[in-house]
C-alpha cells in the first residue's frame, strides 16, 4: 500500500468498540487520572527480534536456549506483533554478543537486516514511494511500533536530519541496541540510494567504541559520540529518489487500523498488561515470570501495580475477560470452549466472571456485538455496559 492510499483504509467501529471495552476493564473510572500519570513500561513490537535473530542463527548461536536465558519468550519468533519489554531486546543483544565474542553485533546484526522483516513497520516504510515519505512514515509510525524512544526529522540547508532517541534510562547497556537501530536507519536510506550508500556525518548517544568505526557502512562518515541523540545526515538531493519495490507485495490495509488499536500503552497498567497478553500464548502467567519478563524483582511489580489499586493478579483476570471478548466478537466459538480454554472450570463460573466485569452474560455480549450497523457506528443498544470497579 503506498502512503497516499491511507484514505482508503475503512476503520471499523465495531473493533474500535472492542477496543474501548479492554480499555475500561484496564482502566477502570477512579484510577485513569492516577494511571495516566504512572511511568509505563518500554515496549516494541517483537518484530524488532527478527532480523537479530536472523543475524545470531547464521552464526550458529542455539536461539532457543538464548531467548531463554534472557527471559525472551520464543512465542515471539511467530507472533512478530505482540509486544514485549524494550530491554529483552538490550539484554538478548548484550548476552549474544558476550557468548559469540561479537564486540560489534549491534551494528552488524542492523547491516544485514532486511527492513521487510520488521512485520507491518517495515511495511509501511517500504511501501511508500520516495524516500522522503519513507522517512516520514517510519516516525509517523514509531509511536506505534515502540514507546521506547522517539523518531523525528531535522531540515537543514543542504540536508535532512533523521533523529532517533531512547527515552529510558541510556546507558552502556544499550550500546548494541543504539548501533542496530543506527543500522537500520542507513538501511532505510538505501531502500531508495542503493546498498552502498554511507552516511557522511553520525552522531551517537553510546560512549566511544572502536570497533564501530570498522563497521563498512560508517567508513566514510564522521562519527561523534555521547550525544544527546542519535542522527544520520541525508543530503536533501536523495529525499526524492523512489524506493524500490519490495519484493514481494503484501495488502496491509486492512491490518493498519488494528495495529495502531494495539500500540504499547502510555501507562503502567496497560504496558504491564500487554505483556500479560504477549506471555499468554500457552496459559497466563504467574507473576514470577511476568517480573522476570520485565526485568524487574516481584517485589518492585507488586509494588508498583499496589500504587494503583491492582494485582497481578487482578491483570491476569482482566486479560482473560479480554480475551474471551475478542473471541466472542470475531470467532464462532462455542461459549463453553471458550471458557474450558481460558480456564475457567465451567460454563457457569466464566459467565460469572464475565457479567462481572463487562455488565451482561456471554450470550449477550456476542448477539450485540455482531448487531447491524445504523449509520456507520453501533446502535446503543448494541453497546452493553461497562463496569467500573467503583460502579
Amino acid at each position: 500500500m503506498r502512503e497516499n492510499d491511507a484514505t482508503a483504509i475503512r476503520v471499523d467501529p465495531q473493533r474500535m468498540w472492542l477496543a474501548r471495552v479492554r480499555q475500561r476493564l484496564f482502566l477502570p473510572g477512579t484510577l485513569r487520572g492516577w494511571c495516566a500519570r504512572m511511568q509505563p513500561v518500554a515496549l516494541t513490537r517483537a518484530s524488532i527480534l527478527a532480523p537479530i535473530v536472523d543475524f545470531l542463527a547464521q552464526v550458529g548461536t542455539p536461539i532457543e536456549r538464548l531467548l531463554e536465558a534472557t527471559g525472551v519468550p520464543v512465542s515471539v519468533l511467530t507472533d512478530r506483533e505482540a509486544l514485549l519489554p524494550t530491554a529483552s531486546t538490550a539484554r538478548l543483544m548484550n548476552e549474544a554478543a558476550r557468548r559469540e565474542g561479537i564486540p560489534a553485533l549491534g551494528a552488524l546484526a542492523g547491516e544485514h537486516a532486511d527492513l521487510d522483516r520488521l512485520g507491518l513497520f517495515g511495511r509501511l516504510i517500504h511501501d511508500a514511494p520516495t524516500l522522503r515519505r519513507a522517512l516520514r512514515a517510519t516516525v509517523r509510525n514509531h509511536p506505534t511500533f515502540s514507546s521506547n524512544g522517539r523518531m523525528w526529522l531535522l531540515a537543514r540547508r543542504d540536508d535532512v536530519e533523521f533523529c532517533q532517541a531512547f527515552t529510558s534510562r541510556f546507558d552502556d547497556q544499550w550500546q548494541h541496541a543504539s548501533h542496530y537501530v543506527l543500522m537500520l536507519m542507513i538501511g532505510i536510506v538505501r531502500l531508495a540510494a542503493g546498498p552502498d550508500w554511507r552516511p557522511a556525518v553520525v552522531q551517537l548517544q553510546t560512549s566511544e567504541c572502536a570497533v564501530l568505526r570498522d563497521v563498512g557502512a560508517l567508513s566514510a562518515a564522521h562519527v561523534t559520540f555521547g550525544q544527546p541523540y542519535m542522527s544520520i545526515r541525508i543530503p536533501r538531493a536523495l529525499l526524492d529518489l523512489p524506493v524500490r519495490p519490495a519484493p514481494q507485495p503484501i495488502a496491509v490495509a486492512d491490518r493498519i487500523v488494528a495495529w495502531q488499536a494495539s500500540a504499547p500503552a502510555s501507562n503502567l497498567v496497560g504496558s504491564v498488561r500487554q505483556v500479560i497478553e504477549m506471555l499468554s500464548w500457552d496459559g497466563f502467567p504467574d507473576v514470577a515470570l511476568t517480573a522476570h519478563v520485565l526485568g524487574m524483582s516481584v517485589r518492585t511489580l507488586q509494588r508498583r501495580l499496589a500504587a494503583v489499586g491492582l494485582t497481578h493478579e487482578s491483570l491476569v483476570g482482566r486479560s482473560r475477560i479480554a480475551a474471551a471478548a475478542t473471541l466472542l466478537r470475531e470467532t464462532d466459538t462455542k461459549i463453553l470452549d471458550i471458557a474450558l480454554d481460558l480456564g475457567y472450570s465451567d460454563h457457569a463460573h466464566f459467565t460469572r466472571a464475565f457479567r462481572r466485569w463487562i455488565g451482561c452474560a456471554p450470550q449477550e455480549f456476542r448477539r450485540n456485538a455482531r448487531a447491524p450497523r445504523r449509520a456507520g457506528v453501533l446502535g446503543a443498544q448494541a453497546q452493553p455496559a461497562l463496569v467500573d470497579d467503583d460502579a
